[in-house]
């Protein structure tokens, strides 16, 4: 998994290190001599998650970062830097942008003491993450004060999950079929699973029951299922809305609710 959220997993990982720690010793083994010693580690701290999380050419441009003064010199010749001077609501800051902080007030570059990325916007106040705050790797909240600017990497979009596929002709004739079958007849028993693994998730049907069978109990739920759903929308569904056998639009409802199919015919 790359992109935005992963980025921010990556430093979620290492909330509550402390000094001395593993992200110095990283960056040491890839840096060399030079950091021999307790150096501050911010930035090493974002180089590191950018890396565990793939997001390195985005996050970095391909280079390990310790000064952020330079880290975001490079954001600024990349044309992805906006400085902050137009308040937290004005800049258009956001989650995952990198953020650098200039604690004497000022959105100049050179002045740049910090660096964290960005989790959150609440009101005035912009949530972070920061390795080495207080010698620990925290969440914190600033102020636009303390905010010099910030870089927006270009994420990758993850690409969308591919999901199986249940078929609504498939269903009905298992539903049929398995009822008046033997117990555990299953005529579609990996679409069955799909379809009991998603009243699972719902609360309908017990994990026991979920062995690819569309059998009484299975259609039990799928009614439980359909007039709870049909209230929770305030869709009316009554009748053969709610009698446990699927319909393409309850199937599709139950797939999109759960995000464990996709229907077709």
């Amino acid at each position: 998994m790359t992109g935005l959220e992963a980025m921010i997993t990556s430093m979620e990982k290492k909330l509550g290190t402390g000094t001395p720690n593993s992200i110095q010793e990283w960056f040491r083994k890839r840096n060399g001599a030079a950091y021999n010693y307790n150096f501050p580690w911010c930035d090493a701290t974002i180089t590191w998650a950018a890396v565990d999380s793939g997001n390195y050419n985005e996050v970095c441009f391909g280079a390990d970062w310790a000064y952020t003064v330079a880290h975001a010199a490079r954001y600024q010749a990349a044309s992805q830097w906006t400085p902050m001077v137009n308040g937290i609501k004005g800049s258009g800051i956001r989650r995952g942008d990198i953020v650098f902080f200039d604690w004497g007030g000022s959105s100049s570059i050179a002045a740049i003491d910090h660096v964290g990325i960005v989790t959150g916007i609440s009101g005035n106040t912009v949530l972070t993450i920061e390795g080495n705050t207080a010698n620990v790797c925290a969440r914190r909240a600033r102020t636009v004060h303390d905010i010099a600017g910030f870089g927006r990497p270009k994420y990758k979009t993850p690409a969308a999950a591919v999901l199986p596929t249940v078929s609504l002709k498939h269903v009905l004739a298992a539903q049929k079929a398995d009822s008046a079958g033997p117990q555990g007849h299953a005529l579609h028993r990996t679409e069955g699973r799909l379809l009991e693994n998603a009243l699972k998730a719902k609360g309908h049907l017990a994990a026991k029951w979920v062995d690819g069978s569309l059998g009484t109990m299975t259609t039990d739920a799928y009614s439980a299922w359909q007039k709870a759903y049909s209230a929770r929308h305030k869709l009316g569904w009554k009748g053969a809305d709610v009698n446990g056998y699927a319909g393409m639009t309850s199937l599709k409802a139950l797939g999109a609710e759960t995000g464990l199919f996709k229907v077709v015919a």
